[in-house]
Protein backbone atom coordinates (compact mmCIF):
# COMPACT_ATOMS: atom_id res chain seq x y z
CA UNK A 1 0.00 0.00 0.00
CA UNK A 2 1.15 3.47 -1.10
CA UNK A 3 0.84 6.37 1.36
CA UNK A 4 -0.06 9.78 0.46
CA UNK A 5 -0.75 13.02 2.45
CA UNK A 6 -4.31 15.13 2.06
CA UNK A 7 -5.91 17.73 3.44
CA UNK A 8 -8.79 16.90 6.52
CA UNK A 9 -12.42 16.66 5.43
CA UNK A 10 -14.74 18.86 6.32
CA UNK A 11 -12.35 22.08 6.36
CA UNK A 12 -11.33 24.88 3.66
CA UNK A 13 -8.00 26.10 4.11
CA UNK A 14 -7.30 29.39 2.52
CA UNK A 15 -4.23 31.49 2.04
CA UNK A 16 -3.57 35.01 0.54
CA UNK A 17 -0.87 36.47 -1.51
CA UNK A 18 -0.94 40.11 -2.76
CA UNK A 19 1.59 41.47 -5.41
CA UNK A 20 1.48 45.05 -7.16
CA UNK A 21 -2.19 45.23 -5.41
CA UNK A 22 -3.58 42.25 -6.99
CA UNK A 23 -5.12 39.70 -4.37
CA UNK A 24 -4.48 36.10 -5.07
CA UNK A 25 -6.53 33.96 -2.74
CA UNK A 26 -5.86 30.23 -2.15
CA UNK A 27 -8.81 27.63 -1.20
CA UNK A 28 -8.39 24.35 -0.79
CA UNK A 29 -10.43 21.29 -0.02
CA UNK A 30 -10.39 17.34 0.86
CA UNK A 31 -12.34 15.64 -2.46
CA UNK A 32 -12.82 12.20 -3.08
CA UNK A 33 -13.90 12.79 -6.53
CA UNK A 34 -13.88 14.57 -10.23
CA UNK A 35 -17.27 15.46 -9.47
CA UNK A 36 -16.30 16.71 -5.74
CA UNK A 37 -13.96 19.09 -7.43
CA UNK A 38 -16.03 20.48 -9.87
CA UNK A 39 -18.54 20.96 -7.29
CA UNK A 40 -15.89 23.02 -5.43
CA UNK A 41 -14.87 24.84 -8.09
CA UNK A 42 -18.28 26.26 -8.39
CA UNK A 43 -18.77 27.41 -5.40
CA UNK A 44 -15.74 29.24 -5.62
CA UNK A 45 -16.52 30.82 -8.83
CA UNK A 46 -20.28 31.88 -7.08
CA UNK A 47 -18.38 33.09 -3.94
CA UNK A 48 -15.84 35.02 -5.91
CA UNK A 49 -17.99 36.06 -8.95
CA UNK A 50 -16.88 39.35 -9.23
CA UNK A 51 -12.96 38.58 -9.25
CA UNK A 52 -11.08 38.21 -12.67
CA UNK A 53 -9.93 34.91 -12.32
CA UNK A 54 -10.62 31.15 -10.61
CA UNK A 55 -7.87 29.02 -11.87
CA UNK A 56 -8.53 25.52 -10.45
CA UNK A 57 -5.98 22.80 -9.97
CA UNK A 58 -6.74 18.99 -8.62
CA UNK A 59 -5.19 15.79 -8.23
CA UNK A 60 -6.90 12.71 -6.84
CA UNK A 61 -5.03 9.27 -5.67
CA UNK A 62 -5.89 7.49 -8.96
CA UNK A 63 -3.50 9.52 -10.80
CA UNK A 64 -5.89 11.91 -12.19
CA UNK A 65 -5.54 15.75 -12.20
CA UNK A 66 -6.87 18.70 -13.92
CA UNK A 67 -5.91 22.81 -13.86
CA UNK A 68 -6.89 25.21 -15.98
CA UNK A 69 -5.35 28.93 -16.70
CA UNK A 70 -8.92 30.07 -16.87
CA UNK A 71 -8.07 33.06 -19.34
CA UNK A 72 -4.67 33.85 -17.81
CA UNK A 73 -1.62 33.32 -20.14
CA UNK A 74 -1.12 29.59 -20.73
CA UNK A 75 0.99 27.95 -18.12
CA UNK A 76 1.44 30.68 -16.31
CA UNK A 77 -1.53 30.36 -13.02
CA UNK A 78 -2.98 26.65 -13.60
CA UNK A 79 0.52 24.81 -13.97
CA UNK A 80 2.00 26.21 -11.27
CA UNK A 81 -0.86 25.47 -8.71
CA UNK A 82 -0.68 21.68 -9.81
CA UNK A 83 3.18 21.60 -9.22
CA UNK A 84 2.54 22.78 -5.76
CA UNK A 85 0.16 20.61 -4.93
CA UNK A 86 2.32 17.56 -6.57
CA UNK A 87 5.43 18.85 -4.80
CA UNK A 88 3.85 19.14 -1.36
CA UNK A 89 2.88 15.46 -1.95
CA UNK A 90 -1.13 15.82 -1.76
CA UNK A 91 -3.74 13.54 -3.57
CA UNK A 92 -7.50 14.03 -3.09
CA UNK A 93 -7.00 17.96 -3.14
CA UNK A 94 -8.57 20.78 -5.04
CA UNK A 95 -7.17 24.14 -4.86
CA UNK A 96 -8.37 27.17 -6.43
CA UNK A 97 -6.79 30.40 -6.97
CA UNK A 98 -8.58 33.73 -6.90
CA UNK A 99 -6.93 36.59 -8.34
CA UNK A 100 -8.41 40.24 -7.96
CA UNK A 101 -6.65 42.57 -11.05
CA UNK A 102 -4.86 44.87 -9.01
CA UNK A 103 -4.08 47.42 -12.21
CA UNK A 104 -0.97 46.44 -12.91
CA UNK A 105 0.59 43.81 -15.58
CA UNK A 106 2.35 41.35 -13.55
CA UNK A 107 3.87 39.55 -17.09
CA UNK A 108 4.29 35.68 -17.37
CA UNK A 109 7.05 35.69 -14.66
CA UNK A 110 5.43 37.47 -12.16
CA UNK A 111 1.97 35.50 -12.49
CA UNK A 112 4.06 31.96 -12.02
CA UNK A 113 5.30 33.38 -9.06
CA UNK A 114 2.31 35.10 -7.78
CA UNK A 115 0.25 31.78 -7.93
CA UNK A 116 2.87 29.46 -6.63
CA UNK A 117 3.55 31.69 -3.77
CA UNK A 118 -0.21 32.09 -3.24
CA UNK A 119 -0.92 28.12 -3.59
CA UNK A 120 1.55 27.30 -1.36
CA UNK A 121 0.23 29.88 1.37
CA UNK A 122 -2.61 28.33 1.32
CA UNK A 123 -1.24 24.67 1.57
CA UNK A 124 0.77 25.84 4.98
CA UNK A 125 -1.69 28.00 6.40
CA UNK A 126 -3.21 25.39 8.96
CA UNK A 127 -4.88 23.11 7.02
CA UNK A 128 -3.44 19.80 9.18
CA UNK A 129 -2.62 17.24 6.27
CA UNK A 130 -3.68 13.51 7.38
CA UNK A 131 -1.31 10.50 6.20
CA UNK A 132 -3.51 7.99 4.44
CA UNK A 133 -3.09 4.41 3.35
CA UNK A 134 -3.68 4.44 -0.19
CA UNK A 135 -7.27 1.97 -0.64
CA UNK A 136 -7.59 1.17 -4.39
CA UNK A 137 -8.53 -2.55 -5.30
CA UNK A 138 -8.41 -4.54 -8.71
CA UNK A 139 -11.25 -5.40 -9.76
Amino acid sequence: MDSYFTLQSNIEVSGEFVDRKSRFIAQLVHIESEDEANAFIETVRKRHYDARHNVPAWILVDGRERQSDDGEPSRTSGMPTLEVLRGAGLKNVCCVVTRYFGGTLLGPGGLVRAYTAASGGGRGSGGRADRRDDERRAC
